[in-house]
């Protein structure tokens, strides 16, 4: 049912904020009852592709990414495991990618993702804006691995957890040992190495996972002491 609610968007060309017909019709058009026509708009509305009004009807929202992603969100701040599984996720994610874009590179390529090196460095003082380059370098791995499955997978394991890994950017943990590992993946990919590239792309994920939760950590001590 949410399959035929989607193909119903995209075949009807509907713009975000254009309502959907009456649930009475949506029912007669599907053959479906209508509390199953509303369980299925329920979890829609919970993944952000409808913005269900109360005496309203049910509307296309704008399907940004932010919107998406907003049960994840909420599971993470209630889940204490799992920022543990993000990265372990990341890590595979981000191992594959670096394993295609190493399968890819060219001189042009490599060159590009040494100039986006040298602006982190740049910047590495900037939390926010260290981690808006940080984001940069690895979409453009995901973009060279011409995996679009892989790249949408890695931007919303990215968004996830820019908040986490804040904590440890503002304890100064992070950002130089990160430069390090991206230096890895680049070298990586100029050999043209997908086994080398893939080992170091999990690393760099471990690696961040690590000092991001010596942060947290020390955080959560810093509040109880205080």
């Amino acid at each position: 049912m949410v399959e035929q609610i989607i193909g119903f968007i995209k075949a009807g060309r509907l713009q975000p904020g254009d309502r959907l017909p009456s649930e009475r019709d949506l029912a007669e058009r599907f053959g479906v009852s209508r509390p199953s026509l509303r369980e299925a708009m329920r979890a829609l509305s919970v993944l952000g592709v409808l913005e269900i009004r109360h005496g309203g009807g049910a509307f296309v929202t704008a399907l940004q990414a932010v919107d998406m992603l907003k049960p994840f969100y909420l599971f993470l701040s209630l889940s204490d495991v799992s920022i543990e599984k993000l990265y372990e996720a990341r890590s595979f994610i981000e191992g594959e990618i670096c394993a295609l874009a190493a399968a890819r590179a060219d001189p042009a390529l490599c060159d590009g993702l040494e100039a986006m090196i040298e602006d982190q460095l740049e910047v590495i003082e900037d939390v926010d804006a260290y981690m808006a380059a940080d984001s940069r370098f690895h979409a453009r791995l995901a973009e060279v691995s011409e995996n679009p499955f892989l790249a949408r997978a890695a931007h919303s394991l990215n968004v996830l957890g820019i908040e986490f890994r804040r904590a440890s950017a503002e304890r100064g943990h992070a950002q130089a040992r990160s430069i390090e590992d991206h230096r890895l993946i680049l070298a990586a990919l100029r050999a043209r190495d997908p086994e080398a590239a893939r080992a170091a792309g999990q690393a760099h994920m471990q690696q961040v996972y690590a000092t991001t939760r010596r942060a947290l950590d020390a955080g959560a001590t810093d509040g109880a002491s205080a």
